[in-house]
C-alpha cells in the first residue's frame, strides 16, 4: 500500500506538474498573443500615422503651392499695373506736350514780345500777357489747367499715405528753397 501510495502521489505530482507547465505555457501563450495584438494594433496606428502626417505634408504642400501661385499672379498683375500707369503717363505727357506747342504757335509775335521783355517784372509781364490773349488762348490755358489738376487729384487719389506724406514734403522743401511761401 506504500507503494500504492507512492505512486498515486507521484502521478499526482507529474499530473500537477505537466498541469502546471501546459497552464504556464498557455498563459504564457496567451501573452504572446496579447503581445502579438498590441504589437499589432501599434503597427497599425503607425502606419495610420504615417499616412496622416504624409497627408498633411500634402496638404501643406498644395497650400504652399497655391500661395507660389497667387503670389505670381500677384507680382504679373502688380506689372500689368505698372504697365498701364506708365503708358498713361506717357501718354499724359505726350498730350501735354502737344497742347504746350500748340499754344505756343498760336502766340502772336505781341505776345512773344512781352514774354522776352527783360524790363517788365514778372508780374508785369503776367498782367499784359493775360490781357493780350484772344477767347481762343483762354480756353486753351483753362483746359490745361483743368487737365492738370485731373492728373493731380489722380496722383492723390491713386497713392498710399506714405507716398503723400513725401509729396507734402517735397513741396514744402520747394516752396522753402525757393522762397514761395503759401498758395500759387
Amino acid at each position: 500500500m506504500k507503494k500504492l501510495a507512492i505512486k498515486m502521489i507521484v502521478g499526482a505530482m507529474a499530473f500537477f506538474l505537466i498541469s502546471g507547465t501546459t497552464f504556464a505555457q498557455e498563459a504564457t501563450t496567451g501573452t504572446k498573443a496579447q503581445e502579438q495584438k498590441k504589437n499589432l494594433v501599434k503597427e497599425q496606428n503607425a502606419v495610420k500615422d504615417q499616412a496622416r502626417v504624409q497627408e498633411q505634408n500634402r496638404a501643406q504642400e498644395q497650400v504652399a503651392a497655391g500661395e507660389q501661385v497667387q503670389a505670381k499672379e500677384q507680382a504679373g498683375e502688380q506689372v500689368q499695373t505698372q504697365a498701364k500707369e506708365q503708358a498713361a503717363v506717357k501718354e499724359q505727357e505726350k498730350l501735354q506736350a502737344q497742347n504746350r506747342e500748340r499754344f505756343r504757335e498760336s502766340l502772336t509775335a505781341e505776345q512773344k514780345e512781352i514774354l522776352e521783355n527783360k524790363e517788365m517784372t514778372r508780374n508785369e509781364k503776367r498782367k499784359a500777357f493775360r490781357e493780350s490773349l484772344n477767347e481762343q488762348q483762354k480756353t486753351m490755358l483753362r483746359e490745361q489747367q483743368e487737365l492738370r489738376k485731373q492728373q493731380r487729384m489722380e496722383l492723390r487719389n491713386s497713392t498710399c499715405e506714405e507716398q503723400q506724406q513725401q509729396m507734402k514734403q517735397t513741396r514744402e522743401n520747394t516752396r522753402t528753397n525757393t522762397g514761395k511761401h503759401g498758395g500759387r
